[in-house]
């Protein structure tokens, strides 16, 4: 028997490995190697169960002797033709059982069937006598496969025998190693494939994200249509003012920008959507009424004050409150409105408490609010405190390729409002409403496209005729497209063809170079890209 000391250390070397060693082979080899010391063997060899549990397979064999690496060279089938565990074989006997086999001499009978090392030692010219199967226990209590030891030398001289009773608990202290290592190698793996699984549905979740950000950023929003720079840009301001819930935004712009349209839009993006969206345009009522509408009052607070009234502060608790005109706001009012975004209070006429109220506040103005500050007629504190998230709507002349797109969206609603089918507009007063400057922004266009509706009869192509005088007092002006027969052209067709000839025209002007013609044409060069791709136009020098 091998010097206690030499075993424990021995066993001590091989849980420092276990525990720092990350090659399954290596880890195996120093374990079967670390057994064949303290026994003797000849040869040794760990057979680890397939992720099918069907097969024992050889992982790490060793013997002295060369040619001859032990008797279970080949996968061991788990079970027979009858499909029942093959218990004939040791090795198999050893895991489904967990007993381990000890035979000293393979040559006689012991019960178990030994034919496959007959053949390797007839083939190697080895002689195999001995052998031990050790299961292979896991921390669950399932066999992990077996360690097999061959011809064990019992003596000094050579002697050939059976493991010794005593030295059965210190090989299965070597094979409890293999164990562990096999454990936490196959967790290690499946760690790794969990991670790597992670890191592709991590990537594949990031690309998804980013699909869907820039689906969102390039999504329509609700009553706001256009795709020129300029207003893509006041979008994207209004979906990163919405995604806060308490910032307040000042929408800017000439009359008829549309401020309205972007209010109720960034109360609909945001999480208020659920919650009351309230209106009050500042100019509309005189400085007693507007206190009462916004703050509400107590009975008796003033003559006629006959009920408690609740303002639309509170009418807008939890949602926006959208003050349109804010600076036509009287003076004496502005004081409350700052209160009201300083720390959400609000106080009723004639009441003497202050109640909370929780709301976005959007404002909106045509007015020059910093040269009113100069003049003394509004409060320089409440813009501060207002314009924390400032947008400028382009008015309608910045944003000329819009117009196509805005004349299609209004005559679809208004025909629809009218039980009407949406008419087709003729070249000519496409053409003509193109060059207008449209001085009352969207919002005229939007009246010349319903009063437009109103004087063509059922069927009649809108033209010059039905515009505005004003607008068609440029008649004289030639139209780029050809009158031709245009009959089974619906507006959607006129619109493109007018925006494909518009983009020839300006890439002639420009000599054919792109940057130029988008810039005059006010859009990014890649939309002038995309264009000329969807329209087909290249340029005469490539063609």
């Amino acid at each position: 028997m091998q010097n206690p000391l030499a075993i424990a250390d021995e066993l001590i070397r091989l849980t420092a490995q276990v525990a720092t060693e990350r090659n399954l082979e290596r880890l195996l080899g120093e374990i079967v190697a670390s057994a064949r010391r303290l026994t003797r063997a000849e040869g040794g060899q760990i057979l680890v169960l397939d992720r099918s549990v069907r097969y024992l397979r050889c992982v790490v064999g060793q013997n002295d002797v060369v040619g001859a690496s032990g008797p279970d060279l080949e996968p061991v089938p788990i079970y027979d033709s009858d499909a029942r565990y093959n218990l004939r074989n040791a090795s198999v006997f050893a895991s489904v059982t967990g007993r381990v086999v000890n035979v000293p001499d393979i040559y006689r009978y012991s019960g178990f069937d030994f034919t496959a090392a007959y053949h390797q030692d007839r083939r190697t010219g080895y002689r195999t006598q001995s052998f031990v199967a050790v299961p292979l226990w896991s921390a669950e209590r399932t066999t992990l496969g077996v360690l097999q030891l061959v011809n064990l030398r019992l003596t000094d001289d050579g002697e050939i025998g059976a493991l010794p009773d005593e030295q059965v608990r210190f090989v299965t202290s070597f094979a409890a190693h293999a164990a562990v290592a096999i454990s936490i190698t196959r967790l290690f793996e499946e760690n790794q494939r969990l991670i790597r699984q992670l890191d592709k549905e991590a990537t594949e979740l990031q690309e998804e994200n980013q699909r869907l950000r820039r689906e969102a950023e390039t999504a329509p929003v609700s009553g706001i249509v256009g795709e020129s720079p300029a207003i893509r840009q006041a979008i994207d301001l209004a979906r990163r003012a919405a995604s806060s819930p308490r910032v307040g935004v000042l929408l800017l712009g000439e009359t008829g920008t549309g401020k309205d349209v972007f209010a109720s839009a960034i109360h609909q993006m945001s999480q208020r959507a659920g919650k009351p969206f309230v209106v009050q345009n500042c100019a509309a009522v005189p400085e007693t009424l507007l206190e009462s509408e916004l703050f509400g009052h107590r009975k008796g607070a003033f003559s006629g004050a006959v009920v408690d009234k609740k303002g639309l502060v509170q009418e807008a608790d939890g949602g926006t409150l959208f003050l349109d005109e804010i600076g036509e706001m009287p003076l004496g009012l502005q004081a409350k409105i700052l209160r009201l975004l300083e720390d959400g209070s609000v106080r009723r006429i004639g009441d003497t408490r202050a109640e909370k109220s929780d709301i976005r506040v959007v404002a909106a103005t045509n007015a020059d609010l910093p040269k009113k500050i100069a003049n003394g007629s509004f409060r320089e504190d409440l813009y501060y405190r207002l314009s924390v998230f400032p947008i400028r709507l382009p008015a309608l002349r910045e944003r000329p390729t819009d117009i196509p797109l805005l004349i299609e969206y209004f005559l679809m609603r208004a025909s629809k409002a009218n039980g009407r089918t949406t008419p087709f507009l003729t070249p000519r007063a496409l053409d003509v409403l193109g060059r207008w400057h449209f001085p009352g922004n969207v919002r005229e266009l939007r009246n010349v496209m319903e009063r437009s509706l109103l004087l063509a009869d059922e069927g009649e192509r809108i033209d010059v005729k039905h515009l505005p005088p004003e607008i068609s007092a440029d008649v004289a002006i030639p139209s780029l497209l050809p009158e031709g027969k245009l009959d089974a052209i619906d507006l959607k067709e006129i619109v493109q063809q007018y925006e494909a000839q518009m983009i020839e025209k300006k890439l002639q002007e420009a000599g054919w170079n792109q940057s130029k013609a988008a810039k005059m044409l006010r859009i990014s060069r890649r939309s002038l890209v995309d264009k000329l791709s969807r329209y087909a136009i290249r340029s005469p020098v490539s063609n």
